[in-house]
């Protein structure tokens, strides 16, 4: 069976050179000096990484139309479910839509993604970490200030006050309560939610590596810049590093697969090519990865798909297409 176009935004691959390793077809990884511009807001805490990245300009529309066109009761093939190339992408791109959503519904940004609304601010990229959500693109702090500091008509909804600046950012926190707080700029919107009460914290990290005050993730770690420079280029990104990698409070997405549990980190994105084919790529690095376990599991649901395994490094892509 192939995927409907909801399911192509879930899946991933791509196309390149073949060799032959351990009885699979493989291909060369794909590297290049550019890392991708949502790198620049990642760290290192905690000796773990998690986030989400979501190309919306790319597929905004697209996505709004396959969500309001989808049946209640529509399931997701269990081979999609099963590929490590399909089930995360696809969670964690509803995890970024519906926390924009729903959680930033209560500072009246919910509609921050709804292109015939109110808002004059557009969106480029969503991006998700475990503390905060980045909105980036052509923001328009005035619009965002009045939802922010709005009285809050129902118990819902939240009033927040301009309280500090972080680097180019103004700063704002709950008129009630220390559990959240936003940064708002030209170009981003951040929001940091806490029980540790130390969201400004949160915020002032993001805000500095984005400037280069502070170190980023792919600056602490070579093997985690491998892993962006590999797969981290697509219409949705997920990736797990370190401590964060098979997590199981609080995950972002489900990356508990037995073939990768011992992964330094993993990253897999996914982009939609046209309305009916997919593309994406997967890189890993594991300590003795087991070559036939792999093979039998990676881009398994795909059309056409290519593995490689050099030392450590685990490289996988596949294509997936629709037909009638």
């Amino acid at each position: 069976m192939t995927p409907s176009r909801r399911e192509l935004l879930a899946i991933a691959g791509t196309t390149a050179t073949m060799t032959a390793v351990g009885g699979w077809q493989t291909v060369a990884a794909q590297e290049t000096d550019d890392l991708p511009e949502y790198s620049q807001w990642l760290t290192i805490d905690d000796d773990g990484l998690e986030f989400v990245y979501v190309d919306w300009a790319n597929i905004g529309d697209e996505v709004i139309t396959d969500l309001e066109e989808a049946e209640p009761d529509e399931e997701v093939p269990e081979e999609y479910e099963e590929d490590p190339m399909v089930a995360p992408a696809s969670e964690g791109l509803l995890e970024a839509y519906f926390f924009l959503g729903v959680d930033l519904a209560q500072y009246r940004l919910g509609r921050l993604l709804d292109a015939e609304g109110d808002f004059e601010s557009t969106v480029e990229g969503l991006l998700r970490t475990t503390d905060a959500f980045v909105v980036t693109g052509d923001i328009q702090p005035e619009e965002i200030d009045d939802q922010l500091t709005a009285e809050a008509e129902i118990e819902f909804f939240r009033q927040l006050e301009r309280t500090d600046e972080i680097g180019e950012f103004d700063v704002y926190t709950p008129v009630e309560g220390n559990d959240a707080a936003v940064a708002v700029s030209t170009d981003a919107l951040v929001v940091a939610n806490g029980e540790d009460d130390a969201p400004e914290a949160t915020l002032e990290t993001l805000v500095d590596a984005w400037e280069g005050d502070l170190e980023q993730a792919t600056e602490e770690s070579e093997s985690f810049a491998w892993l962006l420079e590999t797969a981290g280029d697509g219409d949705v990104v997920v990736g797990q590093y370190g401590d964060r990698v098979a997590a199981t409070d609080d995950a972002l997405v489900d990356m508990a697969f037995a073939e990768l549990e011992d992964a330094e980190g993993i990253v897999s994105s996914i982009t939609a090519e046209n309305e009916d084919t997919a593309s994406g790529e997967f890189a890993a690095i594991i300590d003795g990865p087991d070559e036939d376990a792999l093979g039998e599991r990676l881009g398994a649901s795909a059309d056409q798909r290519s593995i490689t395994i050099v030392n450590d490094q685990v490289v996988a892509a596949g294509t997936w297409r629709e037909v009638e």
